[in-house]
């Protein structure tokens, strides 16, 4: 048996989560806000309908939110399903929490990380936000490595 790294594309976030390209209303950014104040997050990290698709950008310290923050209820998987608010943990004390380290962004191991320790140092976070991002940081694990059997 012979294990190999999945390439790049083979473990994207992607997901069944709702589209990048609906726009946020006002009354979705109030709520939002209201997610990053409840997790104790700086307010002037989040920048709302930029960019392609919620994420955390290193080279300029800014989380950009895009409709994309909002679960697909309609999946199975924990990444599709996590609250608006365990995105933004995700995002911030994931990613942003490591800015600067080595890890490429997107990297299976990057995503691992930021989801675990979202899941550990998010203040109130439920218990299936915790849950969810948990699961993520599994399935970041099992989505890395492939196995082939030789021919």
């Amino acid at each position: 048996m012979i294990i190999s790294m999945r390439s790049e594309d083979e473990h994207s976030v992607g997901g069944l989560r709702c589209s990048p390209f609906t726009r946020l209303t006002v009354e979705e950014i109030e709520h939002l806000r209201a997610e990053i104040r409840a997790i104790g997050a700086d307010e002037r990290v989040f920048r709302f309908n930029r960019g392609r698709q919620t994420g955390y950008k290193d080279n300029t310290d800014v989380v950009n939110i895009r409709y994309d923050i909002f679960p697909n209820k309609n999946s199975t998987h924990p990444r599709d399903l996590m609250s608006e608010r365990a995105v933004l943990a995700h995002e911030y004390y994931g990613h942003r929490a490591n800015r600067g380290t080595p890890l490429s962004s997107g990297s299976w191991n990057d995503e691992f990380r930021a989801s675990y320790q979202a899941a550990k140092n998010t203040p109130n976070l439920s218990t299936e936000d915790r849950r969810y991002l948990i699961l993520d940081a599994i399935e970041r694990c099992k989505g890395a490595w492939r196995f082939d059997t030789p021919q």
